[in-house]
């Protein structure tokens, strides 16, 4: 309630809260009538705030002091005083002559304002810096946590890259004796593919729709070495293709099932993409009918040791916290089947 109030007038209203508690104490403990306290206790009040504020103003000082204090308070009083005297219809000299006791009784309570004022002020004031500077500490430490946490992301994604692009080049490597018009092909795709994918993997976010678009590549160039030996299809409904997830968080899934799972394999097999939403959250299924998770654990891909599903579940812990997982539970086909959950957000568009 306070806080939506500007402090001027929050000041002002303390003022005559101090005024009214220091005219109500004079009428208590003197024969002069409430009226006349009131008057008195309001003009030398507002008076001794203004001089201390214009003190304070004058030396360009963010809070008042004790200096502002010795200045303020008798060029406020003393301005106070005659001006409530005036508005009483009396003159300065009447007063001092017919109730020179007035001076003293308004010198106090002027004095007892002006220090009980410098001492709220400056403290507020002080309080009010001091929560300043913490909001500042807090804010540059919530940006340096984010820079801390977008280079590694950076650290993160950059241990993937280079993995993937270095097996597709042994890919092509190995078919340029034995079939060169697939190593043609390959080179081909393999050249779209990095055309599009090292664009995007320097973004934050990518939707689900391009991450499914390179892994389409992936695939192609690796269904051109296996052969028949690799079937592979992608479903995906419509209306999470625009979800924002982190760029080449699939692939690693996708490649340890081909590696791992469906490469070793004499007969290869089938690998299936399933990408559905259940209410707020995005569920990506990788799923073959490989050799398995042992064959996994022995290869040490199982279990988050890999590279890859260590760096998966870093980069969503970095992202998401507590709200997106990685599992590896047994395929419905005997092989291995990789269940990526995250909260579904609509991907930002990235500007140039």
């Amino acid at each position: 309630m306070t806080a939506s109030i500007p402090k001027p007038v929050r000041d002002l209203l303390l003022v005559a809260a101090y005024n009214l508690a220091i005219g109500l104490f004079l009428t208590a403990v003197t024969s002069y009538p409430a009226a006349t306290n009131l008057t008195y206790a309001n003009c030398i009040g507002f008076s001794i705030y203004l001089g201390i504020t214009a003190s304070r103003l004058r030396r360009g000082q963010a809070k008042p002091d004790w200096l502002d204090g010795l200045v303020g308070i008798p060029v406020g009083f003393t301005g106070g005083f005659v001006l409530a005297t005036w508005l009483t219809g009396l003159s300065l000299a009447q007063v001092l002559q017919q109730h020179p006791q007035s001076l003293l009784i308004a010198g106090a309570a002027a004095l007892l304002f002006g220090v009980m004022g410098v001492w709220h002020f400056h403290d507020e004031a002080t309080i009010a810096a001091a929560q300043a500077e913490a909001r500042a500490e807090r804010l540059a430490r919530v940006e340096q946590e984010a820079l801390a946490a977008q280079a590694e992301l950076a650290r993160l994604q950059a241990q993937i890259e280079p993995h993937f692009l270095f097996n597709t080049l042994s890919n092509v490597v190995s078919l340029i004796d034995s079939q060169p018009a697939a190593a043609r092909d390959m080179l081909l795709n393999l050249t779209a593919l990095l055309r599009t994918s090292l664009a995007r993997s320097r973004r934050e976010s990518v939707t689900l729709a391009e991450e499914l678009e390179l892994l389409r590549a992936y695939l192609g160039i690796m269904a051109i070495r296996m052969g028949p030996r690799l079937q592979w299809r992608i479903e995906a409904d419509d209306d999470i293709l625009g979800a924002s997830l982190p760029p080449l968080l699939v692939q690693p899934l996708v490649e340890n099932a081909i590696r791992h799972g469906l490469e070793p394999k004499p007969a290869g097999g089938q690998l299936t993409i399933r990408c559905t939403r259940d209410g707020d959250t995005v569920a990506i299924r990788v799923e073959d009918d490989g050799l398995g998770l042992d064959a996994c654990a022995q290869s040490g891909a199982a279990g988050g040791h890999g590279l890859g599903l260590a760096n998966i579940r870093q980069r969503l812990a970095q992202r998401h916290g507590n709200a997106a997982h990685l599992e590896l539970s047994p395929g419905a086909g005997g092989g291995v089947c990789a269940s990526l959950r995250l909260p579904f957000q609509n991907h930002a568009p990235a500007h140039s």
